[in-house]
């Protein structure tokens, strides 16, 4: 009989170093990409943005956000959960049933603290999401990794076709969402950015952010999952967070198989094609429509490139960062980001709590004055709070504060975790 030892946490002499580098990497992308959803500048109209302090920059740190991190950063995430899956699939040296119940009780919890913070914090939550696919991904355990790399192609096609059966069926069901969504606001008194609408518009998340009473704020957490269900459905989310876990799970095989994370050319290889395919890819998408094309045409090519795009170019993000994780930069990328990595679960919520208090008018406020600019340079500031913080936390205990509680209640023990 196989032992159960097996499934057990990961201990440091184990970690494939490079991936907990790449997952506060993927930390800090994420952080650039909410900030302007903390801050409501994502759903202001241009004129709106035009007042903001330093406004010239608008234009250049929008298409920066658009071309280099904008889908990219939450794929690079996904990516790397689906080669933590592959892994710990791996290691496992007990009965596949065993493994499929353990996962299942690790997913069973990060679905609670997901809900958790999609209620009580933040409406842009992914955890949720992640659990969900996470159930679905084991479906794929066994499979070889050539069916691994066709089912992650056919998923990625699938947010094309979804977005022209939208287009052609006049919203399809998710019109009944909306309606749901703008019901439940207009009942519940939440603020609207104009008069001009009786329905909800996103316009309407930066009225929120820009109210000073918690009680507003805490009525659209309240409602917060099924403005998220909403978004989901509208671009098809969850088969894309699939996919992309599909493709992590055949990367992390080839990790197992062939260390490719030390495998030289063809991280070249990986990084040209991702970087040479990707970038025009996302400068095109960054574009408004340039041919004679009509807009809805040219948005619908767009949405079924996007995920191809995304994939891409963070393909090219992540052979780049593992070809100078091999040279003598890799200090520095392992003080920027490791410890952030090894605690990705605590800085990802505390970044929901710091992004409330720093930006929403019952905090701070800051969203009446920061622009696209700005708000890239308070995300650097909050992220090297993080890199402090969680380097100083990691020298004292084995896991973050919300991973040990995590891997506690899946393992039905209390771990130790301070270090000796």
């Amino acid at each position: 009989m196989k032992p159960q030892s097996s499934l057990r946490p990961v201990g440091d002499d184990e970690r494939i170093h490079v991936l907990d580098a790449l997952r506060g990497f993927a930390i800090f992308g994420i952080l650039i990409i909410n900030v302007r959803v903390f801050s409501g500048y994502a759903y202001l109209p241009g004129e709106a943005q035009a007042d903001l302090l330093l406004a010239e920059w608008n234009t250049v740190f929008d298409w920066i956000h658009t071309v280099f991190f904008s889908g990219k950063f939450y794929t690079l995430f996904s990516l790397l959960f689906g080669i933590s899956f592959a892994i710990q699939f791996h290691r496992a040296a007990s009965s596949d049933r065993s493994f499929t119940r353990h996962f299942s009780r690790r997913l069973f919890f990060l679905f609670l603290i997901g809900l958790v913070h999609l209620w009580g914090l933040w409406f842009s939550d992914i955890l949720v999401l992640y659990a969900l696919c996470g159930y679905l991904l084991l479906a794929f355990k066994g499979w070889s990794d050539g069916a691994l790399l066709g089912a992650a192609g056919v998923l990625l096609l699938v947010p094309g076709l979804h977005a022209w059966y939208l287009q052609t069926a006049d919203a399809a069901y998710t019109t009944v969402l909306y309606q749901q969504l703008s019901t439940l606001w207009m009942d519940w008194g939440l603020p609207q950015a104009s008069t001009e609408y009786q329905t909800f518009q996103m316009q309407d998340v930066a009225a929120v952010i820009q109210s000073d009473s918690w009680a507003t704020v805490g009525t659209f957490n309240a409602i917060g999952p099924f403005l998220r269900a909403y978004g989901i459905a509208l671009d098809a989310r969850l088969v894309k967070v699939l996919a992309t876990f599909v493709l992590g799970l055949w990367v992390g095989h080839q990790l197992l198989k062939q260390r490719l994370h030390e495998h030289t050319s063809w991280l070249v290889r990986a990084a040209i094609v991702g970087w040479v395919v990707g970038l025009p890819l996302n400068i095109l998408y960054a574009m408004d429509n340039p041919t004679s094309l009509s807009d809805e045409s040219f948005l619908l090519i767009k949405d079924i490139l996007s995920p191809f795009a995304y994939v891409a170019l963070t393909t090219g993000y992540v052979a780049s960062f593992m070809l100078l994780f091999q040279t003598r930069l890799r200090t520095t990328l392992d003080r920027l980001f490791n410890a952030v990595g090894k605690t990705a679960l605590s800085n990802y919520l505390l970044q929901s709590v710091v992004g409330i208090l720093l930006f929403y008018e019952v905090g701070l406020g800051l969203h009446k004055y920061l622009g696209s600019l700005g708000l890239t340079g308070a995300t650097v500031a909050i992220f090297g709070i993080q890199i402090l913080g969680s380097t100083a936390w990691m020298q004292r205990y084995k896991y973050g504060p919300l991973e040990w509680g995590w891997r506690a209640l899946t393992y039905g023990r209390v771990l130790p975790n301070r270090r000796s």
